[in-house]
């Protein structure tokens, strides 16, 4: 059988197309980095090197996603991803394939094998094999399984599905590293004579500041070998001076230890004469508690028998009392009946004495007003004495003042001239003055 006839038995059975891709295939891109901007103020040979910038990240794109694809081929070999969207032909075009890249070990040398799975291989890539181990640079027959998958839209959601994807970490390196080659080719790529002059610009800046930075790290190098040294020369004397320090510290042990020692053997010597001491102090004082025992003996049996004639007299005096007691109910029963009647008595002295009280009561308020009006008539009889004794002293002033003043007339008239006018003067004495005896009589000045 040849391989047309194997690849014919498995063709015609299927009513579905051979190619998986002619039923899952993609007519569009689906890839990251499409969308490219296209400016309109560009001039024609500007648009050029855009469009081929363009095509070159287009490329750089794709190789990404493809690889990222590649990257999970053993997951999907091992999870039966390709199996479920791949016809039979397809999974033994892809084991076929693969089985060139085994070991010697690992290769079947099965001729059915490479029969069944070798037609498939020639009629897809269009290769003619020469031999079991061809090699080339570039695999075609891989390739074309990276196509396949690549291009297949279910194969595509399922591995977005995968939670933890498993990847090849060579491949993911390569990846990353293809990753950054990109990102450069697109910062060269992109940038304009005017953006990459002012690069330069500021590249030159920097590489001055860079120089002059670098000067002044100089300079604080130099001042921090400076500082390290002055701080060397200070931690060696603080050094020194520790070491000092550790060696009195020593000593002091070594004395302390010397002493602590001698106050140990001082404290034993102490304590043993100390215990001698305290042997003899046992010795006094079991024979001094022989003593006392016995005299607690004799004083025990004395007070005992002055305990038995305490307790004779107890008994007497208890008789004694209760004859005392019942006698004093008897004598406080008489006494009781004796203070009820007395009580009686009071009680009626006392409403008596009430009334006499509020008999006084009312003589006080007749009391109360007698004297008032005395009072009242009292300080009339003053008042017309006072009136009295007032109107004849004043009666008194004025006369005597006429008669100086006619005196002085008469002796103007019988034309004395020269001489001074005499004006007698009036002398009054306490027994003439009313007023005097007034005041005396009342102690002050009565009109004031």
């Amino acid at each position: 059988m040849n391989p047309k006839q194997i690849l014919e038995k498995f063709i015609k059975p299927l009513p579905k197309p051979f190619n998986s891709i002619l039923k899952n295939a993609d007519k569009l891109d689906h890839f990251k980095g499409l969308d490219l901007d296209k400016p309109e103020t560009f001039t024609p040979m500007e648009m050029e090197l855009r469009i081929q910038a363009d095509q070159v990240m287009f490329s750089l794109n794709k190789a990404v996603s493809v690889l990222s694809i590649l990257a999970q081929l053993p997951q999907l070999l091992d999870s039966g991803i390709l199996t479920e969207h791949f016809t039979h032909q397809e999974m033994s075009y892809v084991y076929y394939v693969l089985r060139r890249y085994e070991t010697k070990e690992e290769r079947v040398s099965d001729e059915d094998t490479f029969l069944t799975y070798g037609g498939l291989y020639e009629i897809v890539n269009k290769i003619k094999l020469k031999s079991y181990f061809q090699e080339t640079v570039v695999d075609a027959n891989l390739s074309q399984i990276v196509h396949m998958i690549f291009n297949n839209r279910c194969i595509r959601d399922a591995i977005k599905k995968i939670p933890k994807p498993k990847t090849i970490p060579y491949v993911m390196q390569f990846i990353k590293d293809f990753q950054e080659l990109k990102d450069m080719a697109q910062i060269k790529l992109y940038i304009t004579g005017t953006e990459e002059e002012k690069r330069d610009k500021q590249l030159r800046q920097a590489f001055k500041s860079n120089i002059m930075l670098k000067a002044a790290i100089k300079d604080l190098e130099h001042q921090l070998e400076h500082q390290r040294d002055q701080l060397g020369t200070e931690l060696h004397k603080k050094v020194d001076i520790f070491d000092n320090y550790n060696d009195k510290i020593a000593n002091i042990k070594e004395e302390f230890q010397i002493s602590i020692e001698k106050n140990i053997h001082d404290s034993e010597k102490r304590m043993m004469q100390q215990c001698m001491e305290s042997e003899a102090k046992q010795a006094q004082l079991a024979l001094e508690a022989d003593s006392i025992t016995k005299a607690h003996a004799a004083l025990l049996e004395q007070h005992l028998a002055s305990e038995k004639l305490l307790r004779a007299r107890t008994g007497k005096t208890q008789a004694l009392l209760h004859n005392w007691i019942i006698k004093y109910d008897q004598d406080a029963g008489d006494k009781n009946t004796e203070y009820e009647d007395l009580k009686k008595q009071y009680d009626q002295e006392k409403e008596t004495m009430d009334d006499l009280d509020d008999k006084l009561d009312e003589q006080e308020k007749i009391y109360i007003t007698l004297m008032a009006e005395k009072a009242e008539e009292e300080e009339r009889i003053y008042h017309e004495i006072y009136f009295k004794i007032l109107t004849n002293r004043s009666a008194r002033i004025i006369q005597r003042a006429w008669r100086a003043y006619r005196e002085r007339r008469k002796s103007r008239r019988r034309g004395k001239k020269g001489k001074k006018d005499f004006r007698p003067k009036l002398v009054y004495t306490k027994k003439d003055d009313p007023n005097a005896l007034l005041e005396g009589k009342f102690k002050g000045d009565i009109f004031d």
